[in-house]
């Protein structure tokens, strides 16, 4: 005897064995038990989800000799005849061969005759979409008011290209896709029944790889199944269907969020090697931190995830070593990577850096961290600053004064004016002080410092430049915070820094130049003994002129040009 597959051997034979149609097989039991059974059905849905199925157990449901019943026995000679398809009293037709106009009229012709077995004579047209226009509308008024022996079921992938005069005469049903679990589930029962052991993430991958089709999965697992394994094993069967497995993303994943370059690097290496299609890759490993993103966020239920208990507990598991925070910013780069490794020439260069780049940023802290230690931070510097034991032979720190001086005020008087050290721009971020005591500031950065971000920012913001030599730099700022401190009593130079236009400027020159965002904060207080740069150039050129004179007046140097008759051209000071 020749074999059976297993597509054939397990097809359901009553409407409790089909899977994943739960909301059609209970509206079609109900309405064969109420005697309330329709003349026409359209069956729709993508192949391999029971369409055809349903129609000959529908059909079965109305010929049994027990019948019509929702339970049909499957033993009586009409049952056993429409399993086997040779049923003389139910038709199956296929509408892509026999789509034209007079095969529609051949079928008219054999619909007022009466059933041979049963009670009633079922028409099945498989892909009923293929029938041509004409077909369409010789079957109209046979479809409208059929003998009442007679029953139509349609099925087609593609319910879009039915014309809607069909439609309406007949009960729709759209068939969903299989969720994997239940695919699952399903496979399990068939080995077990087959006597075969095999693995769960076995199962699993060929679950997933049938995308929501029953008949897939049983045609994936004949396969599986041909291969002469006593046990299947999961590195088995994605070898045979060319397939990652999904343990080669939980280690890529791991290594990506647990900081390991190399390791991360190791696994793309080696999928490269056993010739994989990276786009393919990157694509399954995009789905799988999308379930991580779901575990993450959604722990306690995650029931509505299309994926084996496994697999949902492995995930579980993975997400309580990081945050989500790393989670989602993992998510987000190879979201925006895929687009570009599925078009490149070179796709697992670009794989490579973005999964490098993010194995090397480390743990991402918590927004809310963040804002605490910020804080904590703006907490301690209202309070004067961290307590700093002085450095050995430096002065004592001044101590600020009991009573700061009032605020003073810029604008007209009124009581929601604003001190004239808080200004607000939408663009940058700039401090809302009050002026300040000389003893409360800190003590700015060297001069050698200021001078290299000026010089840097005078190419690009030029216009803000002569401003920008007029401010001190406090030592508060870093390489993401600048602190710049106006003299009260330079007008023209507080008024202009106060400007968002100025904030916005070199913020972005700023963000340009280094690379990342760069905040500028803008203080106008009494600077004192302070100087500004421009007023530490001018000083430093008068000393520098003055060296310079000291050492071409001096009489050694005037000996020296007498003797040998030159003239000195340029003077060099260390």
């Amino acid at each position: 005897m020749s074999y059976l597959v297993l597509a054939r051997k397990c097809r359901p034979g009553r409407f409790d064995e089909v899977v994943g149609q739960s909301h059609i097989t209970r509206t079609l039991a109900n309405a064969i038990r109420m005697d309330r059974v329709a003349h026409g059905f359209l069956f729709s849905g993508v192949r391999g989800v029971g369409k055809t199925s349903l129609a000959r157990i529908l059909a079965k449901s109305l010929n049994c000799k027990d019948g019509p019943t929702d339970s049909p026995c499957g033993v009586c000679d009409s049952c056993r005849s429409i399993t086997d398809g040779n049923a003389v009293d139910v038709i199956e037709i296929d509408g892509a061969s026999n789509n034209s106009v007079d095969d529609i009229r051949e079928l008219r012709e054999t619909v007022p005759y009466r059933p041979i077995i049963g009670r009633y004579k079922i028409y099945v047209i498989d892909e009923v979409h293929m029938l041509s226009v004409s077909a369409f509308n010789a079957l109209l008024k046979t479809l409208e008011e059929p003998p009442p022996h007679v029953k139509f079921v349609f099925a087609t992938t593609e319910p879009h290209k039915i014309p809607s005069t069909i439609l309406s005469r007949v009960q729709r049903y759209d068939f969903r896709r299989i969720p994997t679990a239940a695919i699952v589930e399903r496979l399990k029962a068939i080995l077990k029944d087959e006597g075969i052991q095999a693995e769960d993430g076995a199962i699993a991958i060929v679950g997933r790889e049938a995308d929501g089709s029953m008949r897939d999965a049983l045609s994936i697992l004949d396969q599986v199944l041909a291969a002469g394994e006593t046990t299947i094993t999961a590195r088995q069967v994605a070898d045979l269907l060319g397939v990652v497995g999904r343990q080669v993303y939980f280690e890529l994943c791991s290594a990506i969020l647990s900081g390991n370059p190399s390791g991360a690097l190791q696994i793309i290496s080696d999928i490269d090697h056993q010739g994989f299609d990276i786009p393919t890759f990157t694509k399954g490993l995009l789905e799988h931190l999308r379930n991580l993103v779901v575990a993450a966020v959604c722990a306690d239920d995650l029931s509505f995830l299309d994926l084996p208990s496994e697999e949902i507990d492995a995930l579980r598991s993975q997400t309580r070593s990081v945050s989500r925070d790393s989670i989602h910013r993992v998510f987000k780069h190879v979201s925006e990577a895929y687009e570009e490794i599925a078009r490149s020439p070179f796709p697992r260069i670009l794989l490579e850096a973005t999964v490098a780049r993010l194995a090397d940023l480390g743990e991402l802290l918590p927004a809310s961290v963040v804002l605490q230690r910020l804080e904590q931070l703006e907490a301690t510097l209202r309070s004067g600053g961290p307590s700093v034991p002085p450095a050995p032979g430096s002065p004592p720190p001044r101590r600020p004064p009991d009573t700061p001086p009032a605020p003073r005020r810029t604008g007209p008087s009124s009581s929601s004016a604003k001190p004239s050290g808080t200004t607000t721009a939408a663009a940058g971020t700039v401090a809302a002080v009050a002026p300040v005591a000389p003893e409360a500031l800190p003590a700015p950065l060297s001069r050698e410092e200021w001078e290299r971000w000026l010089g840097r920012l005078a190419s690009k913001v030029p216009a803000w430049a002569s401003l920008l030599e007029r401010a001190s730099l406090s030592d508060g700022s870093h390489q993401k915070r600048l602190i710049l401190l106006f003299d009260e009593d330079d007008s023209f130079a507080a008024s202009r820094a106060k400007d968002p236009s100025f904030v916005s400027g070199v913020e972005k020159a700023l963000r340009e130049l280094q690379g990342h965002p760069v905040t500028i904060e803008v203080t106008v207080c009494r600077l004192g003994d302070r100087s500004t740069l421009a007023q530490q150039r001018l000083a430093s050129d008068e000393e520098q002129r003055k060296k310079e004179d000291a050492a071409r007046n001096h009489p050694v140097v005037k000996g020296i040009e007498a003797a040998l008759g030159g003239k000195i051209s340029q003077i060099r000071t260390t």
